[in-house]
């Protein structure tokens, strides 16, 4: 690994973190890095992937092996430190272990981590998972023709507290969650239970590489000698200036649509209602055709709608939202954040209608 080309996680890891965002292109060296410093410390962690399936793709090296086929992401790793970790299926319910091996390739001593399905999250309940210092949440931004829990975010948080347990008050450095993905879409359950998409948005429009807040960093790979390395590829000649190309190259949420985030000037506009989100208040102005969805706070207005009850979630999308879709297609509406353009104009992902 030449530090010059790949992220190196390792240099950004702080006591005061203990959740990392990071965000790059493919083959950036994200899970390598991550891999390899818990490794090199030999602190035990937990690779957590998004089914149970992708457990038992990961864990299926025994099968394999005849083949001479190994998906594990210890692989690389082996290759480059001569060392032989393999994982293995401890349950069919989703847990998986990953073990140095001997020379006669059997399974030395205690596992140096351990593999969980997400989607399996809540039959860990019974287990004991204190002596991980690590989650890895591989992938957590989905591909488009992923299918998804809305709840995906608090699947993460439950797991975090339950491998957490008490240890910080019994004096141990904070359990750390780090979180890799390319930039798919800015809008995903992590960022969205974290409340930092806009964050991300911002960084993204502004060439923002870091950022911490609360506890949380947020790292955003920028161009290093990897991409000038990859731009003499022969797919990327074809593919960079491609939607997919901006995304898995360029490290651009090319599939997200910015277009109607801004600010306008409340000069001739009327507040029309009020929502609630969260613990946000948005206010819609309107003029004429135009809306302005803001934080901006009036007093004067008719309406009041608290999007965290279901009804007012349906009264909302009656009264308001529908009307206001048609206006933002007619490129009469600006949101002064993304999210408040995700939540409004992407609805049935956040609510039941």
């Amino acid at each position: 690994m030449n530090n010059n080309i790949y992220y190196n996680i390792a240099d950004d890891i702080r006591s005061d973190r203990w959740c990392y965002i990071v965000i790059g292109g493919r083959s950036t060296g994200k899970t390598y890095g991550a891999l390899k410093m818990c490794m090199n410390l030999k602190k035990k962690f937990v690779f957590l992937k998004r089914t149970i399936d992708d457990v038992k793709l990961l864990c299926n090296r025994g099968r394999l092996s005849e083949y001479n086929i190994d998906l594990s992401p210890f692989k690389p790793i082996n290759r480059d430190t001569g060392s032989n970790i393999q994982a293995q299926l401890i349950s069919a319910n989703g847990i998986g272990g990953f073990w140095q091996h001997d020379d006669n390739n059997q399974p030395i001593g205690q596992p140096i981590g351990y593999v969980l399905a997400l989607s399996a999250v809540q039959k860990f309940k019974g287990f004991d998972l204190s002596e991980c210092d690590y989650i890895i949440f591989d992938e957590f931004i989905p591909q488009p023709w992923e299918r998804v829990s809305k709840k995906e975010g608090e699947q993460v948080m439950d797991l975090y507290k339950t491998v957490s347990r008490d240890r910080e008050i019994r004096g141990r450095e904070p359990l750390k969650l780090i979180c890799l993905a390319n930039a798919v879409s800015i809008s995903n359950p992590m960022c969205n239970i974290l409340e930092i998409t806009d964050i991300i948005a911002d960084m993204s429009l502004k060439g923002i590489d870091g950022f911490t807040i609360d506890g949380v960093f947020i790292r955003i790979l920028q161009s290093n000698d990897f991409k000038q390395e990859e731009e003499k590829s022969i797919i990327y000649q074809r593919m960079a200036h491609t939607s997919w190309g901006r995304m898995a190259l360029n490290n651009e949420f090319a599939y997200d649509d910015f277009s109607a985030v801004g600010n306008v000037n409340l000069k001739g506009y009327r507040c029309i209602c009020r929502i609630q989100y969260k613990t946000d208040h948005w206010f819609i102005y309107r003029k004429g055709r135009k809306y302005f969805i803001t934080a901006s706070v009036s007093t004067k207005y008719k309406k009041d709608y608290n999007l965290n009850i279901e009804n007012d979630q349906k009264l909302f999308n009656i009264e308001q939202r529908l009307d206001i879709k048609e206006a933002c297609i007619n490129k009469d509406v600006v949101f002064q954040t993304y999210t408040m353009y995700d939540v409004i104009m992407n609805y049935i992902k956040y609510f039941k209608i």
